[in-house]
């Protein structure tokens, strides 16, 4: 899948196509009669409501731009230790790394990865298994952490006040790059070529950042999990369960869509299947997600 944004070409490689999670619990407060009279647009590639499910991809963004090939979010892994998700648990065979190889890119080939933060499904391929020890799985990239959210985690991981589940995906995923020396710590600002650069975006994790695409004539934000399913572009107020701070969460995202809307800017989360993106309308005193893939 395969799009591009003025010069730069973007692919997406998937992990997982049909990650599902419970609406009413992973969307606490949903308010139905806006998703019944969104329902068109959001079933059945998004929601499922007779079984109570929201449905995500777990994905990276693959961008080939100014000489360089960057890799946004590292995905779920394999050979991980991530018992809460069955699915996910110590799997092999994904194919991960074959589909990155038939769009023409071998891994040794990626220049960055950025993570826009470091849950456990954003930094799994960060690292593969080699001899028993976790090794770089992009071994001439440099990894983009944001500063903040690094420090948080690992103040976290150290007091023991990790979630399990994220508490082995800094060991596993995250821990080994920064011991190996990968590891460059970027606050907003940062930019990794000309026309991109990263944003603070937080609230779904205290220093979660977004990539910031800015051309003459194209523009587009890869922004993570501050927008995590399209019900939340028809209910902005709506945070997941798995907000860190729900309110600073709505705040951000609040901000990205109504900037989106007044200027073209092309949306782009972590986990939206279907068209993978969308541009934004406003709709009275709302907005609404309009899905296709050529940017303005």
């Amino acid at each position: 899948m395969r799009f591009a944004i003025g010069e730069a070409t973007v692919d997406i490689i998937v992990d997982d196509d049909d990650f599902g999670l419970p609406l009413s619990g992973f969307l606490p407060g949903y308010d139905r009669g806006s998703i019944e009279a969104h329902r068109d647009t959001l079933e059945p590639v998004f929601i499922d409501l007779a079984r109570d499910l929201a449905k995500h991809a777990i994905q990276s963004f693959v961008i080939r731009t100014a000489g360089r090939t960057l890799l946004v979010d590292a995905c779920i892994g394999e050979h991980k230790d991530i018992p809460e998700i069955p699915a996910w648990h110590r799997r092999r065979g994904s194919g991960f790394l074959d589909r990155l190889r038939a769009i023409g890119v071998d891994p040794a080939g990626i220049d960055l990865v950025f993570c826009t933060h470091l849950h456990v499904d954003h930094v799994g391929w960060n690292t593969r298994q080699d001899n028993g020890r976790w090794q770089p799985t992009f071994p001439n990239a440099r990894y983009l952490f944001g500063r903040r959210e690094l420090a948080d985690w690992m103040a976290q991981h150290n007091a023991g006040r990790a979630p399990p589940i994220h508490a082995r995906a800094l060991e596993q995923s995250v821990i080994p790059i920064v011991e190996a020396g990968r590891v460059d710590l970027v606050d907003d600002g940062h930019e990794l070529v000309p026309g991109l650069q990263l944003v603070p975006l937080p609230g779904h994790t205290s220093g979660q950042m977004g990539l910031r695409v800015d051309y003459a004539q194209y523009r587009a934000i890869f922004c993570g999990d501050a927008v995590h399913n399209p019900v939340q572009i028809f209910q902005p107020a709506l945070s997941t369960s798995s907000c860190t701070e729900p309110q600073l969460a709505h705040e951000t995202r609040a901000k990205i869509l109504s900037e989106a809307a007044d200027s073209g800017r092309l949306v782009i989360p972590a986990h939206f299947r279907g068209a993978r993106c969308a541009h934004i309308r406003r709709d009275g005193d709302g907005y609404t997600p309009v899905f296709d893939t050529v940017p303005r």
